[in-house]
């Protein structure tokens, strides 16, 4: 199995490149790749050689405490606290009634110095054979011992021999589990079992009985000048998207409209197709929704009354709703809960949301249902999600094609060159930073014009800075500029608000919130600026709107100003902040029926930060269907592709964009990975220098002025429940040891807040917290996943990695999950940190990921190692060869292959039931009575 990249062999299995046929060949007789293949083989049909066969069967015995046994990968796992050991009898049964075995070797498949087997006639030790009669058992001693915290995990494989020269093997996975009191208390609570989705109604107006909305104060309507239709999907498209838009798999009926759709994206994204595209991504990512909603419908819940002191503004009801805290499922103020009464179909009622807390939402259903209302009434629940955003985003590509919105969807370059104007900045920090001033004087002038400003802003550059000081000098010397300030989020929103208050007048300012949005969330200090009115958010009319120069707002709010009455061109200059972070179209939604063609549009981020979260990999621009302009791609990132964007001799055009150079928050060397592998290495240090080196000389860094530590864990990743979501208990006792030292220093004193908790999986954040709280320590410290932390920082980051077994990486890497598989999430975490890195993770499983590897490597280079193994990969190569030699296997066609024998169970026999069950993901061939079979890649060995 070969991979061609280009002109370049590649191979999968070393993850190494080769320039020509002939290094590729010479590779392939290498004991890397041989030990590479072997191990390949072997996971590839791990459980089918753990099965028992020809009547032998081999298991622990009795029921050990702290011991257990899976039979279908064959695995014995031994739980240890640090320093302990333990023996016990592994059984070898010979259940036939008709012919004994020999049992021939135990081998282990690589060295290791945990787990010891001795046996009564010295099998182990290749010193005898035995011979097993029916009936009769053969006791293996297993002796298990580790003085430290870790997993270790060594297959040993059973030669038998059958009385007609049949030889076949049973192989035992023996894995010793050592864990600490914290470790061993974040453990799963319960078994896996993968949620099932549960029938979701799709419910109209009409079928159900309404709730009460929220006040008509809040809810102020005024005549609209573009409507916000409902843009559903057609029935056929979802059917066709079921069948990955495949024309011979859909209906007679669908054939034309499936050719159609596999036209437009063969012929890819252009200003003619903008409109096709876009939508017909938003209806599949739409039906994405749909399933995952489901999992969240509560078949048994319990209803109370809400007091009229906690809420009275209408009669609730509160719900539970376990995850709520961590937006599983998301739910906003102002969202539809569907109840029906428990084991009853019909009647359904809407519960409006009218308040979402911590744990639970108030909901204010009809009179008919609260008449006959009872405390802890037993009810059925359905959740739905909010199709706004959606819709929003529909309409706004639908006005870009009608607008013919070209100078900024597709720009070809500026028209002409203004003449430069000089500032004298409000932030006069910038006035030595040669980039922000350039990017705020070419703002002001306009020097992009009709196409976008960009603002390139890698991590810590200090770009809302230059927004924040772009719109300040707009607005002070365009006395007649009208201005939109957005971002993704509320709280991005909010510090460019804070910053603006610093200059601008209030009463020229307006901070328009979203209904959503709940009045406890609004910082004190913008409620003065803010469309808020006895304690709620409120639509406030077009015409007092009109009065402000600018105004502030999230994209999808944004589409509050398309709908409103303002002439054209009112709006003369659009910013939008972080928006690599959000879908294009609702970027678009800030833009269409807002700004005319020959506006100043300002755009600020990162297009190696994180993008958009999209659920339904069909979206992806790395698939077959939307290629490379998928809605994983951001507009920001799609626009810096252009070639007016390019550099050109290593320099931007900087009449259309600027890219920031000088780092103000990291330490040099926490910088330099990211720096080398993002920003082609031209990031500038420029921090305050007391505080970047002010844990230079922390006690536990393994090497002094060097502040990055690696600490190796060899853990385990886990899942329980019906939570899909991993985590890694070892790697939780490795996180909260660290941060007790942290805070235990005396000289220099860490404060909680000053200290950052980030890993990729919502299960880890939960088991980290936990652990904090029990600690008591884990006050003003924030826990949360990269999206949490974008845009933030914190003097000291730890980051839990979480993944300790490869087979779980393609599953990362097709859903676009953890750090492993995606290297804007990567990016975002190792650039948090101001004055300390700490890095906790499996080195095995980090450095088959490029990225992760070359952090690795540095930090090796530098010395700041610690923990499980992190040398490079220096295993016994010929020892590995030789254990499976003595397995009789045989080498072919430069790779390993097992001999077919004549029987039934046979290596060959094996592999056909693996060809059975996985005939789509194997290829193989038989040349000389000799089998090679290629996998993919599952587990680390």
């Amino acid at each position: 199995m070969v991979q061609t990249t280009g002109s370049e062999l590649r191979c999968p299995l070393c993850r190494i490149t080769f320039s020509s046929t002939q290094d590729f060949e010479c590779h392939k007789a290498s004991p890397q790749h041989r030990v590479n293949w072997l191990i390949h083989w072997y996971q590839s049909q791990r459980n089918l050689l753990a099965g028992d066969k020809n009547g032998v069967e081999i298991y622990h015995e009795g029921d050990l405490n702290n011991t257990s046994y899976d039979s279908k990968t064959g695995t014995i796992s031994v739980l240890l606290q640090p320093g302990d050991e333990k023996d016990f009898n592994i059984v070898i049964r010979n259940a036939s009634d008709k012919s004994a075995v020999i049992l021939r070797l135990i081998e282990s498949l690589h060295a290791s110095k945990s787990i010891t087997l001795s046996d009564k006639y010295g099998v182990t030790k290749n010193m005898k054979f035995v011979r097993i009669l029916p009936g009769i058992d053969y006791a293996i001693n297993c002796h298990v011992e580790s003085p430290t915290v870790g997993v270790e995990s060594v297959p040993f494989a059973f030669q038998f021999k059958s009385e007609d020269d049949n030889i076949f093997f049973i192989v035992r996975t023996f894995e010793v589990i050592v864990v600490d009191s914290i470790a061993k208390d974040a453990g799963p609570v319960s078994p896996f079992q993968m949620m099932k989705p549960k029938y979701c109604s799709l419910h109209e107006r009409g079928d159900y009985i309404p709730g009460i909305p929220i006040s008509d104060e809040a809810r102020t309507f005024t005549p609209r000048n573009i409507r916000l239709e409902k843009y559903n999907y057609r029935p056929s498209l979802k059917h066709i998207a079921s069948k990955n838009f495949i024309v011979s798999k859909v209906a007679p009926s669908e054939k034309e409209e499936t050719t159609w759709l596999r036209t437009l994206m063969k012929s890819g994204l252009s200003e003619k197709t903008y409109q096709d595209w876009f939508q017909t991504m938003l209806w599949i990512e739409e039906m994405q929704m749909e399933k995952d909603i489901q999992f969240y419908s509560m078949p048994e819940a319990r209803l109370k009354k809400v007091q009229a002191q906690n809420y009275s503004q209408a009669e609730c009801v509160e719900l539970q709703v376990l995850g709520l805290a961590e937006k599983r499922p998301s739910i906003l103020r102002g969202d539809s809960v569907f109840i029906t009464h428990y084991g009853q179909k019909k009647p359904v009622y809407e519960g409006v949301v009218h308040q979402v807390n911590e744990k639970s939402v108030y909901l204010a259903l009809s009179y008919q249902f609260m008449n006959r209302f009872i405390d802890n009434l037993k009810v059925s629940v359905e959740f739905t999600f909010n199709r706004h955003p959606l819709r929003v985003s529909h309409r706004a590509v639908v006005l870009a094609k009608e607008l013919s919105l070209t100078n900024l969807l597709f720009p070809e370059g500026p028209k002409s060159s203004p003449p430069p104007v000089e500032i004298l900045p409000f932030n006069r920090n910038i006035q030595g930073n040669k980039q922000q001033m350039e990017a705020v004087c070419n703002i002001v002038a306009g020097t992009s014009k009709p196409a976008p400003y960009i603002i390139f802003g890698p991590p810590g550059t200090g770009k809302t800075v230059t927004v924040v000081e772009a719109i300040k000098q707009v607005h002070r010397r365009l006395p007649s500029s009208r201005v939109l300030a957005a971002a993704p989020s509320n709280a991005a929103v909010d510090l460019i608000a804070k910053r603006l208050l610093e200059h601008v007048p209030k009463a020229q300012m307006l901070r328009m919130h979203a209904q959503s949005r709940s009045y406890n969330t609004i910082p004190a200090e913008l409620l003065e600026i803010s469309n808020v009115k006895n304690f709620s958010v409120y639509n406030m009319d077009d015409s007092a709107m009109k009065g402000y120069r600018i105004i502030l707002c999230t994209f999808v709010t944004a589409a509050r100003i398309a709908s409103a009455s303002f002439p054209p061109g009112h709006i003369t200059h659009v910013f939008l902040d972080e928006c690599g972070h959000a879908m294009e179209p609702e970027c678009i939604a800030a833009l269409a029926g807002i700004i005319e063609n020959d506006g100043q549009v300002v755009l600020a981020g990162d297009p190696y930060q994180l993008g958009p979260v999209i659920r339904n990999q069909q979206c992806f621009s790395s698939g077959k269907l939307f290629t490379s302009n998928g809605l994983d791609k951001s507009y920001l990132e799609r626009l810096m592709e252009k070639p007016i964007y390019q550099p050109e001799h290593s320099q931007h055009n900087k009449q259309v964009v600027t890219k920031l150079l000088n780092n103000y928050r990291s330490h040099k060397d926490i910088l330099k990975a990211s720096n080398e592998m993002f920003y082609n290495n031209e990031l500038k240090s420029c921090g305050d220098q007391v505080l970047v080196n002010s844990l230079c000389n922390w006690e536990y860094l393994p090497k002094r002025n060097f502040p990055l530590i690696f600490h190796g864990v060899k853990g385990k990743d886990q899942r329980e429940g019906n939570s899909p979501s991993f985590f890694n208990p070892l790697e939780v006792s490795c996180v909260i040891d660290y941060t007790k030292k942290l805070l235990d220093s005396r000289n220099p004193k860490i404060h909680g807040r000053e200290i950052g908790i980030i890993t990729p999986y919502r299960r880890q954040v939960e088991k980290i917290r936990e652990q904090l709280g029990k600690a008591r320590i884990g006050k003003d410290i924030k826990v949360g996943s990269p999206e949490e932390f974008q845009g933030d920082e914190r003097r000291v980051i730890i980051i839990s990695t979480v993944r300790a077994s490869s087979d779980q990486l393609n599953f990362d890497e097709f859903f676009k999950l953890g750090f492993l598989r995606n290297p804007k999430r990567f990016n975002v975490a190792v650039t948090r940190a101001k004055a300390l890195l700490i890095v906790i993770g499996c080195p095995q499983i980090l450095q088959l990921d490029k990225h992760w590897n070359k952090l690795l490597t540095f930090v090796r280079e530098r010395k700041g190692c610690c923990g499980a193994s992190v040398t490079e990969e220096t295993q016994d190569y010929d020892d590995i060869l030789k254990r499976f030699d003595m397995l009789n296997l045989q080498e072919s066609s430069n790779h390993f292959a097992f001999k077919v024998m004549r029987r039934t169970h046979s290596i060959l026999h094996v592999i056909s039931k693996i060809l059975k069950l996985l005939k789509t993901k194997t290829t193989y061939c038989m040349q000389n009575t000799h089998v090679i079979v290629s996998f993919a890649c599952k587990r680390s060995f």
